[in-house]
């Protein structure tokens, strides 16, 4: 990022064109994206986005690592099988 794409009312041109994971947290009242427009952006910038909730406060990692952890090996696995030994 830069300053200016941190400036207040700057869009973001990005367009990811590769698969990626967006982890919401259920009860994250500093930054709610299961129920609002806040995750929209990402959204609409990768659309091969994989979208998962956990059941957690803001600090997601530190709160529930199994689940966290277990959801990313799970994405990791779905996406990129060829990575995985047999």
């Amino acid at each position: 990022m830069s300053a200016t794409a941190n400036s207040p009312g700057a869009r973001s041109t990005a367009d990811a064109r590769h698969a990626g994971t967006f982890p919401s947290r259920r009860y994250d009242f500093t930054c709610e994206t299961v129920e609002s427009r806040l995750a929209e952006p990402m959204r609409g910038a990768c659309p091969d986005l994989t979208e998962m909730v956990v059941d957690s406060g803001h600090w997601m990692a530190q709160e529930k690592p199994v689940e966290v952890n277990a959801a990313l090996v799970r994405w990791l696995a779905d996406k990129f099988p060829e990575l995985w030994r047999k």
